[in-house]
Formats: structure tokens, C-alpha cells, sequence
């Protein structure tokens, strides 16, 4: 079979797609607007096992030729090569395809924010608790991925997980139900964590955003899980379920509740979840505490990559804190972060559009103070540290805090090497006293 592979991209699913059919013998093609040098060593690793890459351009004739093609799913679906492909699948809608799901209860989980850390949140608090799952989605892990551990697992004669917990993005969710061939298989729980207007430069309006995240609510037998503000929204329904109706204890984390409500909606008890949560070590990039360093805490939380995610963010910090945030304009308001800009010590700016056309002018228009924009993160992590130190004479102990509200083109590759290179910086930073010490 040829299969093209429409969208390397550099955050690995498209090279666990190239990966899958390549270990199977498949002719494999890789066609990618980036030249080779920006996909770098994932890509000459393909081609030096038989992979051709087709770099800066997109050819008619590949997608002709194609047997298969396996959309990236930040490829719009009404792409005009796709028009002339034979068939068209994505990691999750050629996973779910697979028969060896049909015994497996799978639980998908969507929302703006909160979608990663519910599912890793969730994966764990299962497999604490001797119900194998696995994660795959939009985390990072593909569907490719996870499909090749369940046919190794068929050849070896190995028992099956009991769960496959599944994070979906918008364009994940549309892909799926524009891609797959066969009927989806039922889900046990779909779980929303949160709703804000995201992506409303590739959306029409919020509407349409939403549009794409219903469409997982379409089964009747599916239990579904939504926060308690959606359940007016969504009509009465007694398959919907808010998140608030499981809620634990009063000092439950807010970023833990959904993952809390699918696992109450599972039968495992407070007991257990709370147990299983002492273990639980969080996510990178996603309210990361990275460390202290002279009473400064540094927490990486560069997936907080709308204005409303930094109110939220803010909420479980009980120090007073630096903000590191600003970058590229998704179309969206910077008023949904205003709380945090006021009670921040001050705010620290990166460049980007949404800095310069948003951020900066609301921080003007209510007299907030702020450094920058800088055009790179060393330079805001060192203005940031520097400020961090003479707050340090006011406050015992002080944070500085990286959650931009926006999106991170144009400085970084992606939102995790924004958040990677600073904690690189951090990590420096904790090197540089051990050695002098």
C-alpha cells in the first residue's frame, strides 16, 4: 500500500504514522510545507528506512497515487488536496477502526483547558487501582502508537487494557467524525473540562468551535460529563452530568474536579482517588512547579495558551507573583486574563501580535506596569528572576510565573519549546548555585 503522510509536523505524530505503516512494509511518502532542516533528525530517520520526503510543497500527483492518506489535524478538512485522495484517516480515526477496540472502554475527554491533565490525571488514578488504561490523543501520543502496542499484545497472546482514555482537540474531534470509515465505537464517558472561545483564527465564529465539540454528544448511550455552567446550555438531558456534582472535598483542586467526576462516574471511591492523587506528579507545562530557587518558585504553565487559562492558572497560586506572558494573536480578547495582569507584581512581556495589538493597550488603558516586550524568553526570564529578587525584600517567598494567554509562533516552535526553554533557564539558573556552593 501507499500511504502519504500529509503533514510531518514537530511534535511526533506524524512520524509515529510513518513509523507504523514503514515497520509493515507499506511505501511510505512525507509531504510537509517545512523544509527538512525545520523537521530535523525525525525526518532523515524516516527517510534513511525507505520514507521519500516531499518538502516546501504539496504535489497533486502524490495524493493521486496515494492509497492512503493520513491527515496532520492542523490540515483543515477542506483542504483542496484532499479533494484528490482515495481515502483519508487520522491517528484516532484509523485506532478506533481497528477491531481490537470493540472490548476496550474508551473515555474521551475535550474541552479548552484541562483536557491533558484529566486524562493523564484520570490514566493514573485507574492503573493505581489495578484498571490498566492508556493514554493517546492530543497529549502527544499517537494513535499509531497505541494501535501498535494492541497488535503486539494480540500477537503475544497479552490481555488487553481495560481503558483507553482519549484527548481530543476540536480539530481531532471533526477529523474523526469526517474521517472514519466505520461506525465509532460507543464511549463509556465523554468528559468536557472547560469551554472559552478559542482558535478564532482558524473558526468562524465561538460557535463553530462548539459545533465541533458537540459532536462527541451525538451518542445516546453515552454518559456525559460537562461543567455545571454548560447544563442549562445543552438542554435537559439526563445523560449530561456537571462536573461539580462529583465534587470531593472543598480544597479539591479546581484542575483535578474532572478528572475526580470520571472517576466517581466510574464507582472508584473518594478514598482511592484521593490515595492515588498523593502520587500523582502533574503534567510539563501545565502549572509546572519546576522549583525553588532563593524563595522563588518557578512554575512553567506555557499551555496556558488563552487569556482565560491565566485567571485559572492564577487561582491555585498562593504566593505573590512575576508573569511571564504575551506572544501571537489567535483572534481573541486579552480582557479574559485582566485579574491576573492586575494582581501580578509585574507583568513581563514577550513579543508577538497579541502583545502588541491586545495585551499592551489593555495594560496602558488600566495603568498596569510592564517590561518588555522581549524577543526571547532568556531575556523576560532574566528580567522577570532579577525583579523576582528585589520582591524578596517585601515578600518571604515570591513566583515567577510563565503563562503567555496566547499562542507561541513566531519566538518558539510550539507552545512545549516555549515552556521547554524555560525550564531550561531555570534549570541554569538551580546549576549555576550548586556549582558555586
Amino acid at each position: 500500500m501507499r500511504v502519504l503522510i500529509f503533514g510531518l509536523g514537530t511534535l511526533g505524530g506524524g512520524y509515529a504514522a510513518a513509523s507504523y505503516f514503514l515497520n509493515r512494509d507499506h511505501e511510505v511518502i512525507v509531504t510537509d510545507l517545512r523544509s527538512e532542516e525545520a523537521l530535523g533528525e525525525p525526518l532523515q530517520i524516516l527517510k534513511n528506512r525507505g520514507a521519500v520526503a516531499v518538502c516546501e510543497e504539496h504535489r497533486k500527483e502524490d495524493f493521486l497515487k496515494a492509497d492512503l492518506v493520513v491527515k496532520n489535524p492542523a490540515i483543515a478538512t477542506n483542504n483542496s488536496f484532499l479533494e484528490y485522495a482515495k481515502e483519508v484517516t487520522t491517528d484516532v480515526a484509523y485506532l478506533l477502526s481497528s477491531p481490537l477496540v470493540k472490548t476496550i472502554k474508551i473515555i474521551v475527554v475535550t474541552g479548552t483547558k484541562g483536557k491533558t491533565t484529566t486524562v493523564a490525571t484520570v490514566t493514573h488514578i485507574l492503573n493505581e487501582n489495578n484498571h490498566e488504561a492508556l493514554q493517546f490523543g492530543n497529549m502527544g501520543i499517537s494513535g499509531f502508537s497505541i494501535l501498535s502496542e494492541l497488535e503486539r499484545r494480540e500477537a503475544e497472546n497479552i490481555a488487553m487494557p481495560e481503558y483507553l482514555i482519549c484527548e481530543l482537540s476540536s480539530w481531532q474531534i471533526r477529523d474523526l467524525y469526517t474521517n472514519i470509515k466505520k461506525e465509532i465505537p460507543p464511549f463509556k464517558i465523554v468528559a468536557l473540562t472547560s469551554l472559552f472561545a478559542d482558535h478564532l483564527n482558524a473558526y468562524s465564529d465561538f460557535q463553530a468551535y462548539k459545533d465541533d465539540k458537540w459532536l462527541l454528544f451525538s451518542s445516546k448511550k453515552t454518559r456525559i460529563i460537562v461543567p455545571d455552567s454548560l447544563i442549562e446550555e445543552l438542554g435537559p438531558n439526563k445523560k449530561f452530568k456537571s462536573i461539580e456534582s462529583f465534587a470531593g472535598s472543598k480544597n479539591q483542586q479546581l484542575r483535578y474536579m474532572p478528572a475526580w467526576a470520571i472517576c466517581k462516574s466510574l464507582g472508584l471511591g473518594s478514598k482511592q482517588i484521593t490515595q492515588s492523587l498523593e502520587t500523582f506528579r502533574g503534567i510539563p507545562h501545565r502549572q509546572e512547579q519546576l522549583g525553588l530557587y532563593n524563595n522563588i518558585v518557578y512554575i512553567n504553565d506555557s499551555s496556558a495558551t488563552i487569556p482565560e487559562a491565566v485567571t485559572f492558572s492564577t487561582l491555585n497560586i498562593p504566593w505573590p507573583f512575576h508573569l511571564i506572558c504575551g506572544g501571537s494573536d489567535k483572534n481573541l480578547k486579552a480582557e479574559g486574563m485582566l485579574e491576573p495582569l492586575k494582581n501580578a507584581l509585574h507583568v513581563h512581556l514577550l513579543e508577538g501580535s497579541f502583545t502588541t495589538d491586545k495585551l499592551i493597550p489593555l495594560l496602558n488603558r488600566e495603568k498596569i506596569a510592564y517590561s518588555g516586550p522581549f524577543n526571547s524568553m532568556q531575556k523576560a526570564f532574566e528580567n522577570a528572576t532579577k525583579m523576582a529578587i528585589e520582591s524578596l525584600e517585601i515578600h518571604a517567598t515570591v513566583v515567577v510565573l510563565l503563562s503567555p494567554g496566547s499562542a507561541s509562533f513566531g519566538l518558539f516552535k510550539h507552545e512545549f519549546d516555549r515552556g521547554d526553554q524555560f525550564r531550561h533557564l531555570y534549570e541554569n539558573l538551580e546549576n549555576s548555585t550548586n556549582q558555586n556552593s
